[in-house]
C-alpha cells in the first residue's frame, strides 16, 4: 500500500519547504478556526497560491479547521472554506460536529478527516465517523499499534497517525487545563502549554521523589515523539498517512524532518525490512531540529509513565546552525520551476497564437489581432524577450520558436497578456492532468444560520447528581428521593455494589450509569459493562463521555437511553442536532460544555427548539476535569500500586501552591486531573435561570461525605458554600 507523508505548514514558507523536501501532502490552517491559532497561518490568497503550487507538484493540501465553532461563527467558517474548496482543496480536518452537515451540503466533494481533537480511541468511534461520511480518522495518540491496527481492520477507513513532534499529556480534545488556569482554550487553538510547567506530586501526604529537594519537576511534560526506528512497524500496521507535528515550527524544521522521514519511508518501501538501518548522522540531524532533550516512540509500543516524561528538563536540544543552513539552501525556497516550451504564431490580420508544452500537457491560447507595422515592426528577439518574462509564475522557458510575418505590430501589453493567459491555462491543465479539479460551492447556509426559536421559558429545572463514591451516593439519594432527579453513578461504583442494594436505590431514584471517561479496546471493561447492564431493570440509562461510547451504546446496548456529557461538545445548535442524529432515538439529552459563558449559553439554549431538541443539562457544581490522560502520575514516580485513588490522596501542587486532585482509575489505566477549586454556580442561580436548561447537575468526584452533604444543603437552600473556596469557571469570563 502507498503511505502518505504528511507535513505541517504554519505559513507559506513552511508549505513550500515541505513540498520541496518530499511531502506527499501538507496540512495548514487559515487565520481563523485553527488548532494552532498562534502559528503564522495563511491568508486566503496565500493558501490558494499554496494549493496550486502543491498540486503542480502532485502534493495534496488539507485544511485544519479543527476547533470548536461558536453559535454565531458558522458563516465565518463557511467563508473560510469556500475559496479554498473552489481552488481545489483536497480535504478538511475538523473537530466540531456541527461542521459535518455544512461541509457535506455546501462542499460535497471535500473529504472529511476526523481530527485527533475528536478523541477517537476505538473502532466504535471510527465506525461512527465513517457513518457520518468521514473518509479518514486521526485516532488518539495514546493508542498502541495493536489498537490502531484494529481500527483499520474493523472499518477500512484511512488512518492518519502522528510519527514525530511534540505530544500532549492529555487526550487531545479533552484538555481544559490551559482554559481553566489561564483562559486560553486548546479547543479554540490557543493552548498555553501549561503541561510544561513544574508541579510537585504529593501522594498520601508525601512529596514524591524527595531526593529532588529544591529542583523543579515536570511530571506532565511529555517527551517529543520520534518513530524513525519503528517506521517499518507503523507501515505494517496499515497506517495510511504519517503525520509530522509542527505548525508552530520553522521552515527549516519542516524541511529537515520531512526529508529524513522521506528518505527512510522510501527505503522501507523499496526494500521492506531488508537493509532498514538508520544512520547515526541522520539521528543527530533530527535531534538538532528543535526537538526536546529526550525523545520517545510515543504510546505505540504500550509504554507509559516515566518512559514518556521529561521529568527533569522540558527544554530543547540546541540547533545545528551549519545543518540548518544546509537545509535552507536545499529546501527553503520557492518551488522548483517547471520547464516549458513556447511556440508563437503571429500572422497579419489573424489572432496571435501561443502554444505551450510541458511534459504531456499542451495548451494553445489566442490573443489580439496582429496588425501591420506603421513604424517600428516587432522582431523575433524582442518577442522572445517578452515571452520569457515568466515572473512569479511556476514556469521557466526552456525553448521558444517564433513564426511571424514580416513587418508586424502588437502592443507590448497585448504580448504580455497573451503570455499570462497561456501560462495560466498551462498551469490549470497540468493541475487537471494530475487529477485535481476546481469546483463550485453551494451558496446557501440556511441549515446552520437560520435561527431556531422555541418558547421563552421552559419548566423549572430538575436537579440531578453524579457520584463517584459510596460516601457520596446516599446523601445524594436522600436529596433526590421523591423528585424527578436522577443519580449518575460511576460505573466502577455501581458494579461493586450489591445487586439488591442497587435495586433498592433505584426504587427511590432513577439510577443511570456513568460510563468510564474513555473507551479503549485494550480492556475487557466494556464487555463486563455490557454484561452487567444486559437485562438489568435497575439501570435507567447511561451517561456517555466520548464519541466511541455513543457508538458503543448504540451497537452493544441497544435500547439503552443515553445522555452525552460535557466532553461530547454541544458547542452550537448544529452540533446539538448532529449529536441527536448520531445517537438516534436512544439519545435523551446533552450536557452544555464547560467553556461556554453565560452569554454563549443563553444564545445556544435560545436557539434550540423544544420540539426537536433533547433535554439540556447544565453542571452547576463539581471539580472540572482539566486533563484526562493515559499517563500515570504514580507510574512516573515508580509508586504505582494499582489502587484506584479518589479521595484527594494524590494531587499536583503548582508554583502558586494550588493543589489539583488526581483520580487514578486503574480499571481503565487512566488519570484524571481536576481543577484545584470546585465549580459552583450556587450564587448565580438567578443569572443561570436565564439559560433554558432543563436540568442542573451537581457532580461529585473527590468530595468526602461531609463535603457532599454541605454542597447538597447549599443547593437545597438550607446551607451555604460561602466558607468554601470555589470558582465560577467560564460562566463570567468565557474562554479565548
Amino acid at each position: 500500500m502507498k503511505h502518505e507523508l504528511l507535513s505541517p505548514a504554519g505559513n507559506l514558507s513552511c508549505m513550500l519547504a515541505a513540498i520541496n523536501a518530499g511531502a506527499d501532502a501538507v496540512y495548514a490552517g487559515t487565520d481563523r478556526f485553527s488548532a494552532r491559532a498562534y502559528a503564522d497561518n495563511m491568508s486566503a490568497e496565500e493558501f490558494i497560491f499554496g494549493i496550486r503550487t502543491a498540486h503542480l507538484a502532485d502534493v495534496k493540501v488539507y485544511l485544519a479547521l479543527n476547533t470548536l465553532i461558536g453559535t454565531n461563527e458558522y458563516e465565518d467558517a463557511y467563508n473560510s472554506i469556500r475559496p479554498l474548496y473552489e481552488s481545489g482543496l483536497d480535504g478538511i480536518i475538523v473537530q466540531d460536529l456541527g461542521l459535518i452537515p455544512m461541509i457535506k451540503d455546501c462542499f460535497p466533494e471535500l473529504k472529511l478527516h476526523a481530527s485527533t481533537q475528536m478523541s477517537v480511541m476505538s473502532s466504535y468511534g471510527a465506525k461512527l465517523m465513517k457513518e457520518q461520511g468521514f473518509s479518514r480518522v486521526v485516532p488518539a495518540r495514546e493508542l498502541s499499534l495493536k489498537e490502531v491496527g484494529r481500527i483499520k481492520e474493523e472499518t477500512g477507513m484511512e488512518i492518519e497517525c502522528f510519527i514525530h513532534g511534540a505530544m500532549c499529556y492529555s487526550y487531545s480534545g479533552l484538555c481544559l487545563m490551559s482554559s481553566m488556569i489561564g483562559g486560553r482554550s486548546g479547543n479554540r487553538g490557543r493552548c498555553a502549554g501549561t503541561c510544561r510547567l513544574p508541579f510537585d506530586a504529593v501522594y498520601e501526604g508525601r512529596r514524591l521523589d524527595d531526593k529532588r529537594k529544591n529542583g523543579d519537576a515536570y511530571p506532565l511534560s511529555m517527551k517529543d515523539m520520534c518513530t524513525l526506528e519503528i517506521l517499518p512497524m507503523l507501515c505494517e500496521t496499515g497506517i495510511d498517512s504519517f503525520k509530522i507535528e509542527g505548525r508552530m515550527k520553522s521552515p527549516e524544521y519542516v524541511a529537515g524532518v520531512t526529508s529524513i522521514y522521506r528518505k527512510y519511508l522510501d527505503l522501507y518501501l523499496e526494500n521492506k525490512n531488508r537493509d532498514y538501518e538508520i544512520s547515526h548522522n541522520d539521528m543527530e540531524h533530527l535531534n538538532a531540529l528543535y526537538i526536546r532533550t529526550d525523545i520517545s516512540k510515543g504510546y505505540y509500543e504500550g509504554r507509559k509513565g516515566r518512559d514518556l516524561i521529561t521529568l527533569d528538563l522540558p527544554g530543547y536540544n540546541g540547533n545545528d546552525p551549519q545543518y540548518e543552513e544546509q537545509i535552507k539552501n536545499e529546501y527553503v525556497h520557492d518551488a522548483k520551476k517547471i520547464p516549458v516550451d513556447m511556440y508563437v504564431n503571429l500572422r497579419i490580420g489573424e489572432e496571435a497564437s501561443l502554444t505551450l508544452i510541458s511534459g504531456d500537457a499542451c495548451v494553445t491560447v489566442k490573443g489580439d489581432i496582429v496588425s501591420e507595422a506603421v513604424k517600428a515592426p516587432l522582431t523575433a528577439p524582442s518577442i522572445e524577450e517578452r515571452m520569457r518574462k515568466t515572473g512569479d509564475s511556476p514556469f521557466s522557458v526552456m525553448h521558444t520558436e517564433i513564426q511571424a510575418d514580416a513587418n508586424i505590430f502588437m502592443p507590448v501589453s497585448a504580448i504580455n497578456s497573451l503570455r499570462r493567459l497561456g501560462l495560466n491555462e498551462l498551469e490549470d491543465e497540468l493541475i487537471r492532468n494530475k487529477g485535481y479539479n476546481t469546483r463550485l460551492a453551494a451558496d446557501e447556509l440556511t441549515h446552520v444560520t437560520d435561527r431556531l426559536t422555541g418558547s421563552d421559558k421552559r419548566s423549572t429545572p430538575v436537579f440531578d447528581i453524579s457520584v463517584m463514591t459510596k460516601e457520596q451516593l446516599y446523601p445524594a439519594v436522600d436529596m433526590l428521593s421523591g423528585t424527578a432527579g436522577r443519580i449518575f453513578a460511576d460505573y466502577d461504583l455501581l458494579m461493586k455494589l450489591d445487586e439488591k442494594e442497587v435495586h433498592e436505590i433505584s426504587d427511590r431514584v432513577p439510577v443511570w450509569m456513568s460510563l468510564p471517561v474513555i473507551l479503549r479496546e485494550r480492556s475487557d471493561v466494556f464487555d463486563r459493562i455490557a454484561g452487567y447492564l444486559s437485562g438489568n431493570p435497575a439501570i435507567s440509562g447511561v451517561l456517555v463521555h466520548t464519541l466511541d461510547e455513543l457508538e458503543y451504546v448504540t451497537e452493544r446496548l441497544k435500547g439503552f437511553r443515553m445522555i452525552t456529557d460535557a466532553s461530547v461538545y454541544s458547542y452550537n445548535p448544529a452540533s446539538v442536532r448532529q449529536i441527536m442524529q448520531m445517537g438516534g432515538s436512544n439519545i435523551l439529552g446533552i450536557t452544555f460544555p464547560y467553556e461556554l459563558n453565560l452569554k454563549d449559553l443563553r444564545m445556544l439554549s435560545s436557539d434550540l427548539k423544544e420540539t426537536d431538541t433533547p433535554e439540556t443539562s447544565l453542571i452547576v457544581y463539581g471539580y472540572i476535569p482539566m486533563m484526562i490522560s493515559d499517563g500515570c502520575i504514580k507510574k512516573t514516580y515508580g509508586v504505582c500500586d494499582h489502587k484506584k485513588t479518589i479521595n484527594k490522596a494524590l494531587y499536583l501542587k503548582d508554583r502558586k501552591k494550588a493543589e489539583f486532585p488526581v483520580v487514578t482509575d486503574c480499571t481503565i489505566c487512566t488519570n484524571i486531573i481536576y481543577n484545584h477549586l470546585p465549580l459552583s454556580l450556587c450564587d448565580m442561580m438567578d443569572d443561570i435561570s436565564t439559560i433554558r436548561a432543563d436540568r442542573y447537575r451537581i457532580q461529585f468526584t473527590v468530595e468526602s461525605a461531609e463535603e457532599t452533604e454541605e454542597v447538597i444543603k447549599a443547593f437545597c437552600g438550607s446551607g451555604s458554600l460561602k466558607d468554601t473556596k470555589t470558582t465560577t469557571g467560564h460562566m463570567k469570563r468565557g474562554a479565548l
